[in-house]
């Protein structure tokens, strides 16, 4: 179907060129293509580009240019805030030219759990039955076909065009994770978002936000859109007023529901029991108590779960019937990713910051029954600071550890692993070092014992290792299992045929 700018848009004063057919716009100056509007948007790194990368545009056959300030061209409009505009204009470009409906979209924000939470959600509606398309760190697609992603939020044309496609492919809910840069810069508006979560807030991107509050405020921006009809908060947080009061003030007066493992909430977690094959705990609701029985390991899991639970009972299920199928889920890929050997657990995690590891840890010392192993590096060419926290968060919290080398990037990881011990105190303490990260899983695998919990924390879902500039395959998933494999190998050949 051909449209105009001008029937589109309604302008009073059409130029000419709004009268041409229109095909969209690009970002992109070199995917630019005939009839389409090129976004001029100042580049952060480069911002005296922007006038080449607009001429260039309209050398590729843009009909117009679209730019944050004037850049002295032919059909150049100035719109300052064009990148809170441009998610609306793409979806109503792509309604005119292919009418369909859009999914239902749950939105999760926080520092942590994002990637878990909207994962489990897009799970738990899988298992009613529904397509749901799930966007975020670890990929984007309808379950279980994930894309990689760049971004955990897309620019707003990309994930417009991504909502229009996962439409197109029959899916009737989206669980997309919403960052903090993505809310700060307009790239979720455009988006009819009916459910939003909030697990929590520590420190984190404060090179881009620069202050803690900073921080907080733009998560709560996700609590502004005036499609929302539920905010689901984790009360427990210390940030959680924040998000309350911001979905209070919103005019589309969205319900408001809270949880808690600590405290009188909406949904109460009360008698949580760990082991080494999940979580068991009672979910106290207006609808009544529950039995739930989680596969995942940790405290921050039980919260993320139940946070999904709402979120999709909200959309429209029944909360007996999503408990029933909670035992199946699986999570996150890299996300306290388990892989289980007869009476010993290997757990894949995204953990690299100290906070994070000391997370990981101190949540399952609450599982294991012997002896905790971290498995852990720090990557170059990043903050040297944190380098000795690292250890010391292993030192501290695990039985033995194992320091490896992670992303060592351009950086010679001799000076990384110097930096890992730099006035670190060893004394009483079981560590082993292993520059190799390939031989300090076998390591761990063929030293760990019945009872006892293996984290290899750093890389989680990458599937690769960065040394010297030149991305290798390197998968720790991967070789966790090779190493079980080839272990029961060596054990299973030990023994000759009878």
């Amino acid at each position: 179907m051909s449209i105009t700018f001008q029937e589109l848009y309604s302008v009073d004063q059409p130029a000419e060129w709004m009268t041409q057919t229109f095909q969209g716009f690009n970002l992109d100056s070199r995917k630019v293509t005939t009839g389409q509007i090129f976004i001029a948007l100042t580049s952060f790194s480069q911002p005296e580009k922007t006038v080449e990368f607009a001429e260039k545009a309209l050398n590729n056959g843009a009909i117009a240019v679209v730019s944050e300030s004037d850049l002295g061209l032919k059909n150049n409009i100035v719109i300052p805030n064009v990148r809170h505009l441009m998610g609306q204009w793409e979806k109503q470009y792509l309604l005119a030219t292919q009418p369909l409906n859009l999914a239902r979209i749950i939105a999760v924000t926080g520092t942590n759990g994002k990637t878990t939470i909207s994962r489990l959600i897009a799970e738990l509606l899988m298992l009613q039955g529904k397509k749901c398309a799930v966007m975020g760190t670890t990929g984007n697609g309808i379950l279980p076909h994930l894309e990689a992603s760049s971004h955990t939020t897309l620019d707003a044309l990309h994930l417009q065009n991504a909502l229009h496609e996962y439409a197109q492919q029959g899916a009737e809910f989206a669980a997309i994770e919403a960052s903090s840069h993505g809310l700060e810069q307009g790239r979720l508006n455009g988006c009819d978002i009916e459910i939003a979560a909030y697990s929590n807030l520590s420190r984190d991107h404060l090179d881009y936000h620069g202050t803690l509050e900073a921080y907080a405020e733009a998560k709560s921006r996700l609590f502004k859109f005036e499609s929302l009809k539920v905010a689901i908060i984790n009360i427990d947080d210390e940030h959680a007023n924040i998000m309350i009061d911001t979905a209070k003030s919103n005019p589309a007066q969205p319900k408001i529901l809270t949880y808690s493992t600590t405290q009188s909430a909406d949904y109460e977690v009360q008698d949580i029991q760990y082991s080494l094959s999940g979580a068991n705990f009672k979910l106290v609701t207006a609808q009544g108590t529950f039995d739930v029985n989680s596969p995942l390991l940790g405290h921050f899991n039980v919260e993320n779960i139940v946070a999904s639970l709402i979120a999709a009972e909200q959309a429209g299920f029944a909360l007996a019937d999503l408990i029933v199928v909670a035992p199946q889920l699986k999570g996150a890929p890299g996300r306290m990713q388990v892989l289980r050997d007869a009476e010993r657990l290997f757990v894949v995690d995204y953990a690299h910051t100290p906070d994070a590891l000391i997370q990981v840890l101190q949540t399952l010392k609450r599982h294991v029954s012997q002896n905790l192993w971290a498995v852990f590096g720090c990557g170059g060419d990043r903050d040297r600071g944190k380098r000795p926290l690292m250890t010391q968060a292993a030192l501290d919290h695990a039985d033995i550890a194992l320091i490896t080398s992670d992303n060592p990037r351009t950086e010679n990881p001799e000076q990384i692993f110097a930096d890992m011990k730099a006035g670190i105190q060893f004394e009483n303490h079981t560590v082993h070092e292993i520059h190799d990260r390939r031989e300090a899983i076998k390591f761990a695998v063929k030293n760990a014992k019945d009872g006892d919990i293996v984290v290899i924390a750093g890389k989680g879902h990458e599937n690769y290792q960065e040394i010297d500039g030149v991305r290798h395959w390197f998968d720790d998933v991967v070789e966790v299992q090779s190493a079980i494999d080839a272990q029961h190998h060596h054990s299973d050949s030990a023994y000759p045929a009878q």
